[in-house]
């Protein structure tokens, strides 16, 4: 069973875009590990101060799984939530 937590934190983000606009996550850095994406899941669009966020799932291969939100306009990417089946 994973235990979920509220994070709203930045990271750092190694990603790329693919050739369908889609953004494919490769992996982040959050409190000072490495985290390597092993797969995507949902992605959709919310609005916050009047601009659109790229969120996406994603699950990483400890079997771990984040929330992740990015601004496109300012470029940032923040850690919004983890379901941590592996405490980190």
């Amino acid at each position: 069973m994973s235990q979920q937590v509220a994070v709203n934190e930045p990271v750092r983000v190694e990603a790329r875009m693919a050739a369908s606009g889609e953004i494919v996550l490769k992996s982040f850095d959050w409190r000072g590990r490495r985290h390597y994406v092993a797969s995507h899941g949902r992605r959709w669009d919310d609005r916050t101060d009047g601009r659109r966020i790229r969120c996406l799932l994603v699950q990483t291969s400890d079997l771990n799984s984040f929330e992740l939100r990015w601004d496109p306009v300012e470029d940032e990417w923040m850690l919004r939530q983890a379901w941590l089946a592996n405490l980190v």
